[in-house]
């Protein structure tokens, strides 16, 4: 009886896995003729429907028109970790030409990221890495750099003193950690600012503001927040301006959704880290390219970030900024 259980178990198991990579290959449209013959790669994001990624994927698209190579946009809804390994797992038994994956924690994709690569599936890292893993490359921000420039922008305004709460879209994924040490880092040096709190999000919109919300609420000396992802900017700036905490408190924020840059005309939000996801999304496809044509690629590519505030914003518009 119980090897009759087991064997049922089994077969269940791989009916399961089996019907997973069938909807997987009709969704990517690996089983359509006209695409037959160019190369499919994978870009797999941080949370689907998160509109950052749509720069990266706007990018991608426009390498591989031009290198004649088809992209599939993947992403799990939320921000789970075992969802973005299914989707590297699943294109690898699908035997893509390339994937182009985002890296939530190191550790967790490591694995899966060498098994494509033994394989011969070239994988390149974007936005967030994998530095111990055997990606063929990074592209993306330094993202402990980019954390320093948010410090450095945040003591133009408040000064060496003050009280920052670090609003995170994840604490534990790691160009998040990279960039809130880089801030910490540079702001334990060179200033007296203390961080009264490290809060995380989960990449939401809304829970970016309550959490906000609940931060100053508690504290009244909190003067100002950094945000190191995109939609927690978004957030944090609804709260402050809910609050009527607008010039009380400065936001530093990350990327340059068209609400944030909304919010730096109307004063609610000082500055923006902008990255350059497009950039990511098109050398990506490219090194894939490249490297599927025999080429020899570099195992990194440091994307560069711009500061946008007030000053500036006139001439971030015009795309005078570069």
């Amino acid at each position: 009886m119980k090897k009759y259980i087991v064997y049922i178990i089994f077969m269940l198991t791989n009916v399961c896995i089996f019907t997973f990579l069938l909807i997987y290959i009709s969704n990517t449209g690996l089983n359509k003729s006209e695409k037959a013959d160019k190369p499919k790669i994978v870009l797999i994001s941080h949370v689907y429907s998160n509109p950052y990624w749509q720069y990266v994927k706007q990018g991608a698209e426009d390498a591989a028109k031009e290198r004649g190579a088809v992209i599939e946009f993947k992403g799990p809804n939320t921000d789970s970790i075992k969802e973005g390994i299914k989707f590297i797992d699943m294109a690898i038994y699908a035997k893509v030409q390339g994937i182009i994956t985002y890296v939530q924690d190191e550790n967790e994709y490591k694995p899966y990221i060498n098994k494509a690569i033994e394989r011969g599936i070239p994988l390149i890292t974007v936005d967030s890495d994998a530095e111990t893993s055997n990606r063929l490359a990074y592209v993306g921000t330094d993202n402990v750099k980019a954390g320093e420039v948010a410090a450095k922008e945040l003591m133009k305004k408040i000064g060496t003193n003050g009280n920052v709460f670090i609003l995170m879209g994840g604490k534990e994924v790691k160009n998040q950690i990279e960039r809130v040490k880089g801030f910490s880092n540079y702001i334990s040096t060179h200033s007296n600012i203390h961080i009264t709190n490290i809060e995380g999000s989960g990449a939401y919109l809304l829970e970016s503001e309550l959490a906000t919300r609940k931060i100053l609420s508690k504290n009244h000396k909190i003067n100002a927040i950094f945000c190191p992802s995109a939609l927690g900017s978004v957030g944090a700036a609804k709260a402050v301006e809910s609050m009527n905490l607008k010039g009380k408190v400065s936001i530093i924020g990350f990327d340059d959704l068209p609400e944030t840059i909304a919010n730096i005309s109307k004063g609610v939000t000082y500055a923006t880290i902008v990255q350059r996801p497009y950039e990511m999304g098109y050398k990506s496809v490219n090194l894939i390219m490249d490297n599927l044509q025999g080429k020899k690629i570099n195992g990194k590519y440091i994307t560069d970030v711009k500061v946008v505030d007030e000053s500036n914003l006139d001439s971030y518009l015009r795309g005078d900024i570069k």
